[in-house]
Protein backbone atom coordinates (compact mmCIF):
# COMPACT_ATOMS: atom_id res chain seq x y z
CA UNK A 1 0.00 0.00 0.00
CA UNK A 2 1.77 3.34 -1.03
CA UNK A 3 0.01 5.34 1.33
CA UNK A 4 1.32 3.89 4.16
CA UNK A 5 4.92 5.51 4.25
CA UNK A 6 3.32 8.78 4.09
CA UNK A 7 1.24 8.59 6.43
CA UNK A 8 3.58 6.78 9.05
CA UNK A 9 6.21 9.95 8.36
CA UNK A 10 3.18 11.94 9.22
CA UNK A 11 2.75 9.86 12.74
CA UNK A 12 6.70 10.13 12.79
CA UNK A 13 6.42 14.05 12.16
CA UNK A 14 3.56 14.37 14.60
CA UNK A 15 4.98 13.06 17.81
CA UNK A 16 8.75 13.77 16.79
CA UNK A 17 8.79 17.47 15.95
CA UNK A 18 12.26 17.32 14.25
CA UNK A 19 11.64 20.86 13.19
CA UNK A 20 11.86 22.14 17.08
CA UNK A 21 15.15 20.55 17.69
CA UNK A 22 17.05 20.78 14.58
CA UNK A 23 17.53 24.48 12.85
CA UNK A 24 18.29 22.36 9.73
CA UNK A 25 14.66 21.28 9.50
CA UNK A 26 12.61 24.42 10.25
CA UNK A 27 12.54 25.47 7.12
CA UNK A 28 11.43 21.91 5.51
CA UNK A 29 7.47 21.99 5.22
CA UNK A 30 7.60 18.29 6.41
CA UNK A 31 3.74 17.98 7.31
CA UNK A 32 2.80 19.29 4.16
CA UNK A 33 5.46 17.16 2.58
CA UNK A 34 3.94 14.07 4.27
CA UNK A 35 0.48 14.63 3.94
CA UNK A 36 1.25 15.41 0.03
CA UNK A 37 2.95 12.09 -0.53
CA UNK A 38 0.09 9.83 1.47
CA UNK A 39 -2.57 11.75 -0.58
CA UNK A 40 -0.69 10.79 -3.66
CA UNK A 41 -0.02 7.13 -2.01
CA UNK A 42 -3.33 6.71 -1.53
CA UNK A 43 -4.44 8.03 -5.12
CA UNK A 44 -2.48 5.68 -6.69
CA UNK A 45 -3.74 2.71 -4.33
CA UNK A 46 -7.56 3.83 -5.32
CA UNK A 47 -6.28 3.91 -9.07
CA UNK A 48 -4.18 0.47 -9.09
CA UNK A 49 -6.97 -1.29 -6.91
CA UNK A 50 -5.13 -2.08 -3.92
CA UNK A 51 -7.61 -0.52 -1.78
CA UNK A 52 -11.00 0.11 -1.47
CA UNK A 53 -12.12 3.15 -0.03
CA UNK A 54 -14.52 2.52 2.98
CA UNK A 55 -16.64 5.27 5.09
CA UNK A 56 -15.31 4.39 8.69
CA UNK A 57 -18.18 4.83 11.59
CA UNK A 58 -16.66 7.72 12.51
CA UNK A 59 -16.23 10.03 9.53
CA UNK A 60 -19.82 11.86 8.76
CA UNK A 61 -19.29 13.06 12.56
CA UNK A 62 -15.50 13.92 11.98
CA UNK A 63 -17.21 15.82 8.92
CA UNK A 64 -19.63 17.67 10.86
CA UNK A 65 -17.44 18.22 14.09
CA UNK A 66 -15.05 20.20 10.67
CA UNK A 67 -17.61 21.93 8.92
CA UNK A 68 -19.12 23.07 12.54
CA UNK A 69 -15.50 24.87 13.96
CA UNK A 70 -15.03 26.22 10.72
CA UNK A 71 -18.56 27.81 10.83
CA UNK A 72 -18.21 28.76 14.16
CA UNK A 73 -14.59 30.18 13.93
CA UNK A 74 -16.11 32.24 10.78
CA UNK A 75 -19.25 33.85 12.67
CA UNK A 76 -17.49 34.42 16.30
CA UNK A 77 -13.93 35.68 15.71
CA UNK A 78 -13.08 36.03 11.33
CA UNK A 79 -9.99 37.52 12.35
CA UNK A 80 -8.61 34.15 13.35
CA UNK A 81 -10.39 32.24 10.87
CA UNK A 82 -7.15 31.75 8.05
CA UNK A 83 -5.28 30.18 11.31
CA UNK A 84 -7.85 28.25 12.57
CA UNK A 85 -9.01 26.87 9.32
CA UNK A 86 -5.67 25.51 8.40
CA UNK A 87 -5.17 23.98 12.23
CA UNK A 88 -8.65 22.10 12.16
CA UNK A 89 -7.91 21.13 8.60
CA UNK A 90 -5.01 19.30 8.96
CA UNK A 91 -6.62 17.45 12.17
CA UNK A 92 -9.18 16.33 9.55
CA UNK A 93 -6.85 15.37 6.96
CA UNK A 94 -4.97 13.57 9.43
CA UNK A 95 -8.18 11.12 10.96
CA UNK A 96 -9.16 10.62 7.41
CA UNK A 97 -5.70 9.61 6.55
CA UNK A 98 -4.90 7.29 8.96
CA UNK A 99 -8.73 5.92 9.08
CA UNK A 100 -9.08 5.49 5.21
CA UNK A 101 -5.24 4.85 3.98
CA UNK A 102 -5.83 0.88 4.64
CA UNK A 103 -7.97 -1.69 4.56
CA UNK A 104 -5.88 -4.94 5.66
CA UNK A 105 -5.00 -5.99 8.80
CA UNK A 106 -1.17 -5.94 7.65
CA UNK A 107 -1.33 -1.82 6.98
CA UNK A 108 -3.41 -1.41 10.36
CA UNK A 109 -0.99 -3.46 12.55
CA UNK A 110 1.99 -0.95 10.36
CA UNK A 111 0.08 2.16 11.94
CA UNK A 112 -0.99 0.61 15.43
CA UNK A 113 3.50 0.11 15.57
CA UNK A 114 4.45 2.98 13.96
CA UNK A 115 1.64 4.64 16.80
CA UNK A 116 3.50 2.09 19.82
CA UNK A 117 7.39 3.59 18.88
CA UNK A 118 6.46 6.90 18.64
CA UNK A 119 4.80 6.59 22.14
CA UNK A 120 7.60 4.75 23.41
CA UNK A 121 10.27 7.34 21.71
CA UNK A 122 8.83 10.43 23.70
CA UNK A 123 8.23 8.53 26.97
CA UNK A 124 12.05 7.26 26.40
CA UNK A 125 13.31 10.92 26.32
CA UNK A 126 11.23 11.66 28.94
CA UNK A 127 13.24 9.46 31.18
CA UNK A 128 16.13 10.05 29.77
CA UNK A 129 15.69 14.05 30.47
CA UNK A 130 14.16 12.98 33.99
CA UNK A 131 17.88 11.98 35.34
CA UNK A 132 20.06 14.27 33.48
CA UNK A 133 21.86 16.82 35.51
CA UNK A 134 20.16 20.50 35.92
CA UNK A 135 21.49 22.94 34.06
CA UNK A 136 20.78 27.01 33.94
CA UNK A 137 18.19 28.03 31.03
CA UNK A 138 18.56 31.64 29.93
CA UNK A 139 15.41 32.36 29.67
CA UNK A 140 15.25 33.97 25.66
CA UNK A 141 12.96 37.31 25.10
CA UNK A 142 10.30 36.75 22.63
CA UNK A 143 8.54 39.42 19.96
CA UNK A 144 7.03 42.35 22.07
CA UNK A 145 9.36 42.12 25.22
CA UNK A 146 7.12 39.16 26.78
CA UNK A 147 9.12 35.84 28.06
CA UNK A 148 8.96 32.66 26.80
CA UNK A 149 8.26 30.09 29.54
CA UNK A 150 11.29 27.89 28.40
CA UNK A 151 15.20 28.48 28.09
CA UNK A 152 18.46 28.06 26.51
CA UNK A 153 20.71 25.66 28.45
CA UNK A 154 24.20 27.57 28.66
CA UNK A 155 25.81 24.87 29.69
CA UNK A 156 26.70 25.75 33.63
CA UNK A 157 25.66 23.03 35.77
CA UNK A 158 23.13 24.46 38.98
CA UNK A 159 21.17 22.88 42.12
CA UNK A 160 18.48 26.44 42.40
CA UNK A 161 17.77 28.93 40.24
CA UNK A 162 19.50 31.33 42.51
CA UNK A 163 23.14 29.73 41.26
CA UNK A 164 22.18 31.09 37.94
CA UNK A 165 21.77 34.21 38.54
CA UNK A 166 26.13 33.90 39.89
CA UNK A 167 29.33 33.35 38.96
CA UNK A 168 31.01 33.06 35.52
CA UNK A 169 29.10 33.21 32.65
CA UNK A 170 26.33 34.90 34.36
CA UNK A 171 24.32 37.96 32.68
CA UNK A 172 22.44 40.43 35.32
CA UNK A 173 20.21 41.73 32.16
CA UNK A 174 18.58 37.71 31.83
CA UNK A 175 16.57 35.55 33.50
CA UNK A 176 17.09 32.21 34.21
CA UNK A 177 15.78 28.59 35.26
CA UNK A 178 17.31 25.75 36.64
CA UNK A 179 16.15 22.65 34.71
CA UNK A 180 17.17 19.45 33.73
CA UNK A 181 18.24 19.08 29.98
CA UNK A 182 17.73 15.78 28.02
CA UNK A 183 18.11 14.68 24.37
CA UNK A 184 17.14 17.33 21.33
CA UNK A 185 17.50 20.12 23.64
CA UNK A 186 14.69 19.32 25.45
CA UNK A 187 14.15 20.52 29.25
CA UNK A 188 11.84 19.80 32.13
CA UNK A 189 8.78 22.15 33.67
CA UNK A 190 9.27 22.81 37.13
CA UNK A 191 11.41 19.36 37.27
CA UNK A 192 8.39 17.96 35.68
CA UNK A 193 9.79 15.86 32.33
CA UNK A 194 8.16 16.74 29.16
CA UNK A 195 8.28 16.58 25.38
CA UNK A 196 7.98 19.57 22.56
CA UNK A 197 5.20 20.75 20.44
CA UNK A 198 2.11 19.33 20.91
CA UNK A 199 3.36 17.30 24.08
CA UNK A 200 5.44 20.11 25.64
CA UNK A 201 2.76 20.09 28.90
CA UNK A 202 3.61 16.67 31.13
CA UNK A 203 0.11 15.72 31.32
CA UNK A 204 -0.27 15.41 27.52
CA UNK A 205 3.41 13.23 27.43
CA UNK A 206 1.49 11.36 30.52
CA UNK A 207 -1.55 10.81 28.43
CA UNK A 208 0.20 10.30 25.22
CA UNK A 209 2.54 7.61 26.28
CA UNK A 210 -0.13 5.69 28.38
CA UNK A 211 -2.40 5.19 26.02
CA UNK A 212 -0.24 3.28 24.06
CA UNK A 213 0.92 0.49 26.09
CA UNK A 214 -1.97 -2.03 25.35
CA UNK A 215 -0.49 -1.86 21.92
CA UNK A 216 2.42 -3.93 23.12
CA UNK A 217 0.20 -6.32 24.53
CA UNK A 218 -1.57 -7.19 21.70
CA UNK A 219 1.48 -7.53 19.72
CA UNK A 220 2.40 -9.90 22.31
CA UNK A 221 -1.04 -11.92 22.06
CA UNK A 222 -1.29 -12.04 18.65
CA UNK A 223 2.48 -14.03 18.55
CA UNK A 224 3.77 -15.09 21.72
CA UNK A 225 7.63 -14.95 21.65
CA UNK A 226 10.33 -14.23 23.99
CA UNK A 227 11.09 -10.68 22.29
CA UNK A 228 7.71 -9.49 22.26
CA UNK A 229 7.53 -10.21 25.95
CA UNK A 230 10.60 -8.44 26.54
CA UNK A 231 8.34 -5.55 24.34
CA UNK A 232 6.05 -5.63 27.20
CA UNK A 233 8.00 -5.45 29.96
CA UNK A 234 10.46 -2.96 28.48
CA UNK A 235 7.06 -0.84 27.64
CA UNK A 236 5.45 -1.59 31.03
CA UNK A 237 8.79 -0.26 33.18
CA UNK A 238 9.52 2.82 30.56
CA UNK A 239 5.72 4.04 30.44
CA UNK A 240 5.53 4.04 34.44
CA UNK A 241 8.66 5.68 35.21
CA UNK A 242 8.05 8.42 32.54
CA UNK A 243 4.43 9.25 33.94
CA UNK A 244 5.89 9.21 37.40
CA UNK A 245 8.91 11.63 35.84
CA UNK A 246 6.10 13.89 34.87
CA UNK A 247 4.45 13.74 38.26
CA UNK A 248 0.63 13.83 36.42
CA UNK A 249 -2.11 12.54 38.59
CA UNK A 250 -4.10 12.48 35.30
CA UNK A 251 -1.11 10.24 34.04
CA UNK A 252 -1.44 8.07 36.72
CA UNK A 253 -5.64 7.88 36.35
CA UNK A 254 -4.71 6.67 32.54
CA UNK A 255 -1.82 4.26 33.75
CA UNK A 256 -4.22 2.53 36.30
CA UNK A 257 -7.13 2.55 33.18
CA UNK A 258 -5.70 0.95 30.59
CA UNK A 259 -3.79 -1.52 32.98
CA UNK A 260 -7.59 -1.75 34.71
CA UNK A 261 -9.59 -2.79 32.00
CA UNK A 262 -7.38 -4.78 29.57
CA UNK A 263 -6.69 -7.40 32.88
CA UNK A 264 -9.76 -7.41 34.56
CA UNK A 265 -11.83 -7.27 30.97
CA UNK A 266 -9.25 -10.22 29.84
CA UNK A 267 -8.64 -12.08 32.42
CA UNK A 268 -11.34 -11.60 35.83
CA UNK A 269 -10.10 -11.35 39.30
CA UNK A 270 -7.19 -12.31 38.29
CA UNK A 271 -6.28 -9.76 35.95
CA UNK A 272 -7.70 -7.01 38.67
CA UNK A 273 -4.85 -8.36 40.80
CA UNK A 274 -2.28 -7.75 38.67
CA UNK A 275 -2.99 -4.84 37.06
CA UNK A 276 -3.27 -3.63 40.66
CA UNK A 277 -0.15 -4.55 41.66
CA UNK A 278 1.55 -3.44 38.21
CA UNK A 279 0.02 -0.05 38.94
CA UNK A 280 0.02 0.37 42.41
CA UNK A 281 4.22 1.63 42.51
CA UNK A 282 3.27 4.26 40.27
CA UNK A 283 0.14 5.04 42.10
CA UNK A 284 2.58 5.61 45.11
CA UNK A 285 5.81 7.94 43.66
CA UNK A 286 4.28 9.72 40.76
CA UNK A 287 1.97 12.53 41.21
CA UNK A 288 1.84 16.11 42.67
CA UNK A 289 1.05 16.75 46.34
CA UNK A 290 0.79 19.42 48.94
CA UNK A 291 -0.46 23.31 47.94
CA UNK A 292 0.59 22.67 44.60
CA UNK A 293 -1.44 20.00 44.06
CA UNK A 294 -3.97 21.61 45.81
CA UNK A 295 -3.61 24.82 43.69
CA UNK A 296 -3.78 23.04 40.27
CA UNK A 297 -7.25 21.62 42.00
CA UNK A 298 -8.68 24.54 42.88
CA UNK A 299 -7.72 26.51 39.33
CA UNK A 300 -9.06 23.33 37.76
CA UNK A 301 -12.27 23.75 39.61
CA UNK A 302 -12.97 27.12 38.64
CA UNK A 303 -11.93 26.66 34.98
CA UNK A 304 -14.86 24.23 35.17
CA UNK A 305 -17.06 26.96 36.24
CA UNK A 306 -15.89 29.75 34.21
CA UNK A 307 -16.16 27.28 30.81
CA UNK A 308 -20.33 26.60 32.16
CA UNK A 309 -20.42 30.11 32.34
CA UNK A 310 -18.88 30.71 28.36
CA UNK A 311 -22.02 27.63 27.47
CA UNK A 312 -24.67 29.68 28.84
CA UNK A 313 -23.29 32.64 27.47
CA UNK A 314 -23.24 31.05 23.71
CA UNK A 315 -26.09 27.94 24.35
CA UNK A 316 -26.54 27.72 20.73
CA UNK A 317 -23.33 27.57 18.35
CA UNK A 318 -21.20 27.87 21.65
CA UNK A 319 -18.43 30.04 21.45
CA UNK A 320 -16.55 29.25 18.40
CA UNK A 321 -13.52 27.04 17.77
CA UNK A 322 -10.29 28.13 19.45
CA UNK A 323 -12.11 30.88 21.21
CA UNK A 324 -12.54 29.82 24.76
CA UNK A 325 -9.41 31.52 25.70
CA UNK A 326 -11.25 34.88 24.53
CA UNK A 327 -13.37 34.58 28.03
CA UNK A 328 -11.08 32.84 29.77
CA UNK A 329 -7.15 33.40 30.55
CA UNK A 330 -6.85 29.49 30.96
CA UNK A 331 -8.26 26.88 28.24
CA UNK A 332 -10.75 24.76 29.83
CA UNK A 333 -8.58 21.44 30.89
CA UNK A 334 -11.42 19.65 29.98
CA UNK A 335 -11.54 18.15 26.65
CA UNK A 336 -15.62 17.33 26.93
CA UNK A 337 -16.71 20.44 28.54
CA UNK A 338 -14.55 22.57 25.81
CA UNK A 339 -16.39 21.13 23.44
CA UNK A 340 -19.51 21.85 24.73
CA UNK A 341 -18.18 25.85 25.26
CA UNK A 342 -16.59 26.59 21.89
CA UNK A 343 -19.03 23.86 19.92
CA UNK A 344 -22.14 24.15 21.93
CA UNK A 345 -24.76 21.01 21.88
CA UNK A 346 -24.63 20.07 18.20
CA UNK A 347 -21.06 20.43 17.93
CA UNK A 348 -20.22 18.39 21.37
CA UNK A 349 -23.05 15.93 20.43
CA UNK A 350 -21.10 15.18 16.73
CA UNK A 351 -18.07 14.95 18.79
CA UNK A 352 -18.82 12.57 21.49
CA UNK A 353 -20.50 10.23 18.67
CA UNK A 354 -17.43 10.02 17.69
CA UNK A 355 -15.90 9.09 20.90
CA UNK A 356 -18.64 6.76 21.19
CA UNK A 357 -18.27 4.74 17.63
CA UNK A 358 -14.60 4.63 19.05
CA UNK A 359 -15.40 2.48 21.90
CA UNK A 360 -18.49 0.25 19.97
CA UNK A 361 -15.69 -0.65 17.44
CA UNK A 362 -13.77 -2.10 19.91
CA UNK A 363 -16.48 -3.55 21.78
CA UNK A 364 -18.62 -5.05 19.00
CA UNK A 365 -15.42 -6.44 17.58
CA UNK A 366 -14.96 -8.29 21.10
CA UNK A 367 -18.48 -9.37 21.77
CA UNK A 368 -18.41 -10.98 17.71
CA UNK A 369 -15.87 -12.80 17.35
CA UNK A 370 -15.01 -13.89 21.22
CA UNK A 371 -14.01 -17.39 20.05
CA UNK A 372 -12.57 -18.90 16.86
CA UNK A 373 -8.66 -19.49 16.51
CA UNK A 374 -9.22 -17.17 13.14
CA UNK A 375 -10.13 -14.15 14.67
CA UNK A 376 -7.48 -14.58 17.24
CA UNK A 377 -5.90 -11.43 15.48
CA UNK A 378 -9.11 -9.09 16.07
CA UNK A 379 -9.56 -10.00 19.62
CA UNK A 380 -5.98 -9.29 20.46
CA UNK A 381 -6.17 -5.61 18.89
CA UNK A 382 -9.71 -5.05 19.86
CA UNK A 383 -8.71 -5.62 23.33
CA UNK A 384 -5.99 -3.35 23.00
CA UNK A 385 -7.58 -0.60 21.27
CA UNK A 386 -10.56 -0.98 23.88
CA UNK A 387 -7.81 -0.49 27.13
CA UNK A 388 -5.99 2.51 25.37
CA UNK A 389 -8.96 4.38 24.47
CA UNK A 390 -10.78 4.02 27.77
CA UNK A 391 -7.66 5.61 29.10
CA UNK A 392 -8.03 8.48 26.74
CA UNK A 393 -11.30 8.99 27.95
CA UNK A 394 -9.87 9.37 31.52
CA UNK A 395 -7.30 11.74 30.65
CA UNK A 396 -9.13 14.15 28.36
CA UNK A 397 -11.27 15.15 31.10
CA UNK A 398 -8.72 16.73 32.73
CA UNK A 399 -7.11 17.50 29.16
CA UNK A 400 -7.94 20.26 26.13
CA UNK A 401 -8.13 17.19 24.13
CA UNK A 402 -10.77 18.28 21.64
CA UNK A 403 -8.96 18.89 18.61
CA UNK A 404 -5.93 17.45 19.18
CA UNK A 405 -3.73 15.45 16.99
CA UNK A 406 -3.48 12.64 19.60
CA UNK A 407 -7.30 11.74 20.13
CA UNK A 408 -7.48 12.47 16.23
CA UNK A 409 -4.92 9.81 15.56
CA UNK A 410 -6.42 7.56 17.23
CA UNK A 411 -10.07 8.11 15.63
CA UNK A 412 -8.38 7.44 12.39
CA UNK A 413 -6.55 4.09 14.19
CA UNK A 414 -9.96 3.17 15.52
CA UNK A 415 -11.19 3.51 11.77
CA UNK A 416 -8.19 1.39 10.52
CA UNK A 417 -9.15 -1.22 12.52
CA UNK A 418 -12.53 -1.43 11.70
CA UNK A 419 -11.51 -1.84 8.14
CA UNK A 420 -8.99 -4.01 8.66
CA UNK A 421 -12.35 -6.70 10.29
CA UNK A 422 -14.43 -5.44 7.86
CA UNK A 423 -11.82 -7.55 4.94
CA UNK A 424 -12.55 -10.29 7.20
CA UNK A 425 -16.02 -10.06 7.99
CA UNK A 426 -17.84 -7.75 5.07
CA UNK A 427 -20.82 -8.13 6.91
CA UNK A 428 -18.99 -6.35 10.56
CA UNK A 429 -20.90 -2.83 10.89
CA UNK A 430 -20.89 -0.19 13.11
CA UNK A 431 -23.74 2.46 13.31
CA UNK A 432 -24.93 5.03 15.58
CA UNK A 433 -28.48 3.44 16.44
CA UNK A 434 -31.53 5.10 17.59
CA UNK A 435 -30.54 3.55 20.87
CA UNK A 436 -26.90 5.02 20.99
CA UNK A 437 -28.11 8.59 19.92
CA UNK A 438 -30.59 8.81 23.37
CA UNK A 439 -27.46 6.95 25.45
CA UNK A 440 -25.72 9.68 24.25
CA UNK A 441 -27.97 12.36 24.78
CA UNK A 442 -28.93 11.09 28.03
CA UNK A 443 -24.29 11.07 28.84
CA UNK A 444 -24.04 14.92 27.64
CA UNK A 445 -26.80 15.86 29.62
CA UNK A 446 -25.69 14.15 32.98
CA UNK A 447 -22.27 15.15 32.38
CA UNK A 448 -23.12 18.43 32.29
CA UNK A 449 -25.27 18.91 35.35
CA UNK A 450 -22.49 16.50 37.19
CA UNK A 451 -20.21 19.28 36.14
CA UNK A 452 -22.85 22.11 37.39
CA UNK A 453 -23.35 20.19 40.76
CA UNK A 454 -18.93 20.01 41.25
CA UNK A 455 -18.83 23.82 40.87
CA UNK A 456 -21.31 24.77 42.78
CA UNK A 457 -20.40 22.51 45.53
CA UNK A 458 -16.80 23.94 45.82
CA UNK A 459 -18.11 28.19 45.71
CA UNK A 460 -18.32 28.47 42.19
Amino acid sequence: MLALPGVILLIVFIYGRPQEWDERFESLPFLYLWLGLAFMGMGLDLAMGKVRLKATPQLRWAIVVYFWCVLTLGFRNPGEFSEGFVSISVTFVLFFLIGHSTDGFKGFQKLASAVLVMGLFVAGVAVHQGFSSYQCLAIAQTIGGSRGESGIPDGRSCELRVDCREGPGADPEVEYLCERVGLFKTTTINGRVRWRGVLQDPNELALTSGIVLPFSFAMFEQKRSFLRALVVFGSLFLIATAIILTQSRGGQLVFATVLGVYFVKKYGVRGAIFGAICAAPLMMLGGRGGDEADESAGERTEILSEGLKIYRMFPLLGAGYRQFTEHHWLTAHNAYLLALAELGPLGMFAWTAMIYLTLKISLVALNRYEHGAQFAPIRAWAMGMLAGFCGMMVGIFFLSFTYHYVLWIYFGLAGAFYCAVKSVDPSFSIKLEKRDVYRLILANVGLVIALTLYTKSKGH
